[in-house]
């Protein structure tokens, strides 16, 4: 089922969470809401539950407006970052919960919902955990647990909300790639919240990006994170520094250094570009032929580098100005501190100067 949310607003003590926001969910997809804190992404997400009400805007589940329905009759499994489990009930009784508070003519027989408890508890490789209370269990544990209770009463979307952000960082990597199973194996409509961009990249089909309760943009991880849409999208997601330039003839001028700007259709005038550690090469000195053509150079100085998983990273001071970037460097280059050096530049993004 697919969700659609229009033209929705909202405030908090006369401060603007959601400025007109519009967003289309696939059928089956999973969708993540990445913004720093305060960007509208939790509004968002409890005005599409039903727990907070827009003052402007509609919500619709498929063919359904479900903007004036309740919680109950929106029929949405949702997961809080902090378990909400019941400390008094056992590991089952908190997943059953949803189905035993149904009204009688809805509730599923005795049979059913143990039936459905056990296959649950499978589907969360929590076998044999069912007898057990909230307080005995790891918190990825007791984070399983209430997304089996979201899932117990078979909702029409699922929605989470910083669902790793109580757990340390190898639990949290460990579920990632969990919940990703979790979906592809019950295709579920699924929306989740988060401000680890990492976590949003990593498990989302596509990314919606907030900021000040406007959404920015909207694609795949792949395309927001290589071609963002906005300077707030290359300053958020992913490693980037800024290089003032002047655009001029669809060229970028930095001082005397001419970098083309293909693709990019900007007004002359001032503007900056913003370059990932992909974006440059180190050239000479033993550095590796720059495949292609590059779109000019930069030089500078190396003020550090530092190990990273597929060889080393270097900081370069740029010539005669106060802007240090970063370019990944093969493991077996020489190069140290202080070290002058030139970059290749094979890409980057180029917003105008007034760009937010």
């Amino acid at each position: 089922m697919d969700i659609r949310v229009t033209d929705l607003a909202k405030e908090f003590g006369g401060a603007r969470a959601l400025r007109g926001v519009s967003l289309h969910v696939r059928s089956g997809e999973l969708m993540a809401l990445l913004g720093p804190s305060g960007s509208g992404k939790t509004t968002l997400l409890r005005i599409i539950a039903g727990l907070e009400t827009a003052e402007r805007g509609s919500v619709f589940f498929g063919d359904t407006d479900a903007t004036r329905l309740s919680v109950q009759q929106r029929h949405v499994g949702f997961v809080f970052q902090h378990y909400a489990l019941f400390r008094h009930m056992t590991v089952a009784d908190n997943i059953a919960y949803g189905l035993r508070v149904r009204r009688r003519s809805e509730r599923p027989s005795r049979a059913a919902i143990s039936a459905r408890v056990e296959e649950l508890l499978a589907l969360m490789q929590l076998e044999g955990y069912g007898g057990r209370h909230p307080a005995q269990l790891s918190g990825g544990q007791k984070q399983r647990v209430a997304l089996a209770r979201a899932l117990a009463v078979d909702p029409r979307v699922l929605l989470l909300d910083e669902p790793f952000g109580a757990l340390d960082a190898k639990v949290r990597k460990d579920l990632r790639a969990w919940l990703r199973q979790i979906h592809a194996q019950t295709g579920h409509t699924t929306v989740f919240v988060t401000h680890d961009q990492d976590e949003a990249l990593e498990l989302a089909d596509r990314v919606a990006i907030l900021n000040s309760g406007r959404i920015e943009q909207v694609g795949a991880p792949d395309e927001i994170h290589e071609q963002p849409a906005s300077a707030f999208v290359a300053s958020f997601v992913g490693d980037a520094a800024r290089v003032p330039v002047r655009v001029l003839g669809g060229k970028a001028m930095f001082g005397e250094t001419v970098l083309e700007a293909p693709g990019q259709a900007m007004a002359d005038g001032a503007g900056w570009l913003w370059l990932r550690p992909y974006d440059l090469r180190l050239t000479g000195k033993g550095a590796a032929v720059v495949a292609g053509e590059p779109a000019g150079k930069l030089d500078g100085v190396i003020v550090g580098v530092r190990r990273t998983a597929n060889g080393r990273r270097v900081e370069v001071r740029l010539q005669d100005l106060d802007v240090i970037v970063e370019a990944d460097a093969p493991a077996g280059l020489s190069c140290g501190h202080g070290e002058q050096v030139s970059l290749a530049v094979l890409g980057g993004r180029i917003f105008p100067d007034n760009a937010k």
